[in-house]
């Protein structure tokens, strides 16, 4: 399948710490060599660790389910070539946990109209953990309720390495229909190569959301707060705004974007940035829509120089941005385009 390679079986399972009578959920281990990975799935006690220790990365040609809090530990998992709309691994259930996993996806092979996260996230409370991400024709991590489950609460994403991604290495959306995504932390995302968006999006209800120690290059952006519009098809209601949205210690290298807003005047409020840094991005920053902006300790360089403003803050209110550096701009370019922005104050800014 591409670059991991046409291999993976079907085999056995074997079972440690598991007696006839079973065991608890605190004690439970299934150790998965070879075999019904979805039967593992399905049989593990509540609380249960999925130890999965193969010698060969398995290939997934049907979505993987977790119904239930287990942990899922070492996947080495991809989806076979010319595969679209089907999500490797989704997770249905509270309380899950997924550590070490190594996914690979089938961009090279399957087109966007047919795209698939690797990881789709369907309720709250989980941790993701030290994962690797390659070649996904959607997102690395998709955290998104289903359509009329309620707002989804609670959640851990850190220590995330992707490369050669469709989309973004993780994505947190409520899901258009007036749902929320409430109060979780992501940090520790690596992109390298992103071909139609970036590290971390957050759009369409997000809220109490903090990002944190990102680095991404060769992407459109480092991150994203976004909605796709007032009312959708075919959704239950209004995409809900984001609010509370606090990204820290962020990098872009040669992106189109440090951070981009592609968002609606939907009542976006309370964007909190600071330690970022871009290095030879087109456009580094762009917020608009957006009341109570704080943007703290800003680095822009570029080589060649920048022609236009390298900061837009437009049709947003109460904004303030304090020390910013800005290297690589013609003579005679504004530094910031506030069009349509009221209430903007700007401390130390360094040309």
């Amino acid at each position: 399948m591409g670059r991991m390679g046409q291999v993976g079986v079907w085999g056995m399972i074997l079972g440690i710490g598991l007696s006839a009578g079973g065991c608890s959920a605190a004690s439970a281990t299934v150790k998965f060599v070879e075999g019904d990975l979805q039967a593992v799935l399905d049989s593990a006690p509540q609380g249960a660790i999925v130890a999965c220790e193969q010698s060969q990365p398995l290939i997934v040609g049907k979505t993987l389910r977790i119904i239930r809090p287990v942990t899922l530990r070492g996947l080495k998992a991809g989806l076979p070539e010319k595969l679209g709309d089907t999500v490797l691994l989704t997770v249905e259930s509270e309380g899950v946990t997924l550590t070490d996993l190594e996914l690979h996806g089938n961009y090279d092979s399957v087109d966007q109209d047919h795209r698939a996260p690797l990881i789709h996230i369907k309720a709250g409370k989980f941790r993701v953990e030290r994962c690797r991400f390659f070649d996904a024709s959607k997102d690395g991590i998709m955290i998104t309720p289903d359509d009329g489950a309620g707002d989804l609460v609670g959640g851990i994403v850190r220590n995330i390495e992707a490369v050669r991604m469709g989309r973004d290495v993780v994505s947190i959306s409520g899901g258009n229909g007036g749902q929320r995504i409430r109060n979780m932390t992501v940090e520790k995302v690596r992109l390298a190569k992103g071909y139609f968006r970036g590290a971390v999006e957050v759009s369409d209800g997000t809220d109490n959301i903090a990002i944190r120690h990102v680095y991404a290059e060769d992407a459109v952006y480092a991150i994203d707060v976004q909605d796709h519009g007032a009312r959708i098809e075919g959704k239950p209601a209004p995409c809900a705004p984001n609010t509370n949205i606090a990204f820290e210690d962020i990098t872009a290298v040669n992106c189109k974007h440090l951070i981009r807003t592609a968002n609606h005047d939907l009542g976006h409020a309370g964007l909190s940035l600071r330690d970022l840094r871009a290095t030879n991005c087109r456009e580094p920053v762009l917020i608009t829509n957006t009341k109570q902006v704080r943007l703290q300790n800003l680095t822009i360089i570029n080589e060649p120089e920048l022609k236009k403003p390298p900061i837009a803050i437009r049709n947003c209110n109460e904004v303030k941005l304090r020390d910013v550096t800005i290297t690589g701009l013609r003579e005679g370019t504004a530094p910031i385009d506030g069009r349509n922005t009221y209430n903007l104050k700007v401390e130390n800014l360094q040309l």
